[in-house]
């Protein structure tokens, strides 16, 4: 079952990388023709910059879902060398466990915000707050899915050994 879990979670991982990557293509063309606009011809439209920063909010939800999958968080392992092994996958499952709880939270939480988000509409572009506001729920559903993957890991098979930690994930 968990090869099953860790399976999904590279196709999940792979599909919102690619997303992410579209997503941080768009603000970049998006922002060159404002500026190209603003400085090249004297004028600018509306929209560019509401629609970049909504862009932007779901490229970091998606590559933060990209980073939990990847182990690449912030985390303090100095002095993992001195746990015994099982006592450390037990530890790190066990906290894998406690931030799956607060991202569940934060999907059933982000998702009322989009809820209520539906009454509203961007000020310059064409859309519910709900799509913009889905950006939260989305990301932290993919976290939780890839935190409790890992804490099943650490439960069957242990901790991995790893050496020092290397940026490894990619959007």
């Amino acid at each position: 079952m968990l090869m099953q879990l860790e399976r999904l979670g590279a196709v999940l991982a792979m599909m919102s990388s690619w997303a992410a990557r579209i997503m941080l293509l768009l603000v970049t063309v998006i922002l060159f023709l404002q500026v190209a606009l603003r400085y090249g011809f004297g004028f600018s439209l509306p929209w560019p910059e509401e629609a970049a920063r909504y862009l932007m909010i779901w490229v970091v939800m998606l590559a933060g879902s990209l980073l939990v999958k990847d182990e690449q968080l912030v985390r303090v392992d100095f002095f993992d060398q001195y746990w015994p092994r099982r006592l450390l996958s037990l530890r790190n499952a066990s906290f894998r466990i406690l931030l799956a709880v607060l991202l569940a939270v934060l999907v059933w939480k982000g998702y009322e915000n989009a809820a209520f988000g539906q009454r509203r509409s961007a000020a310059t572009l064409p859309i519910s707050f709900y799509w913009i506001y889905l950006s939260v729920p989305v990301g932290a559903l993919l976290m939780m899915f890839h935190m409790l993957v890992l804490a099943m890991r650490d439960l069957v098979r242990g901790t991995p050994e790893t050496g020092p930690s290397v940026l490894k994930a990619e959007i």
